[in-house]
């Protein structure tokens, strides 16, 4: 078997996807211990189970993808848009795992749409410039992973971007329902993805 460039990137690409999958999931687990969640209405749990399954589908075909199924591919593609795509891979998920981390047991998940038990407004580390570093995280490394697998796949951002910003705002609603004027001091001193632009 010849080892290519190619191989290589999908691989380190795979890898990384499935640590941040694994991490996500024991973080989720330690923080749901340490603030349980409440329990959301019923049309949140609705809406939380196609969010989860839109965004389980992108996952699995991106999955397929680095696997070696081709889906939408860019002809003449070459290795310089794999190198950028690997570093947006990378510049992603160090956002969003640093962004967790941060966030700590105040973290629940996105889809949920609820206010943990004495959950804390954290506005420190990469929070201090936006106020959802996470899905900021996450379209880049979904963006770079479809220039890994070279693909017009990643032009699917267009409406995880839109789905992206319609969560943000319902989220920050109950942000400021939640905690008031606080919330609304740090809204005007930060952005919602782009530090500084937007």
């Amino acid at each position: 078997m010849i080892i290519t460039f190619d191989f290589i990137f999908r691989v380190l690409t795979l890898l990384i996807f499935i640590s941040w999958w694994g991490y996500w999931r024991i973080t989720e687990k330690e923080a749901d211990q340490q603030k349980p969640k409440t329990i959301a209405g019923s049309g949140l749990f609705t809406r939380n189970k196609v969010i989860r399954m839109i965004t389980g589908a992108i996952q699995v075909v991106l999955i397929l993808q680095l696997l070696g199924v081709s889906v939408l591919p860019i002809p003449g593609a070459n290795v310089f848009m794999q190198i950028i795509g690997f570093l947006l891979v990378v510049t992603g998920v160090s956002v969003s795992v640093s962004a967790r981390k941060t966030l700590g047991a105040n973290w629940a998940h996105a889809a949920e749409f609820q206010i943990k038990k004495k959950q804390e407004l954290v506005t420190s580390g990469v929070y201090t410039y936006i106020r959802h570093p996470i899905y900021a995280g996450l379209m880049l490394a979904f963006i770079g992973g479809e220039l890994v697998v070279q693909s017009y796949y990643a032009l699917a951002i267009l409406p995880v971007i839109a789905g992206g910003l319609y969560q943000a705002k319902l989220e920050e609603k109950i942000l400021v329902a939640h905690f008031g004027q606080a919330y609304k001091k740090y809204m005007k001193g930060s952005k919602m993805f782009i530090p500084y632009l937007w």
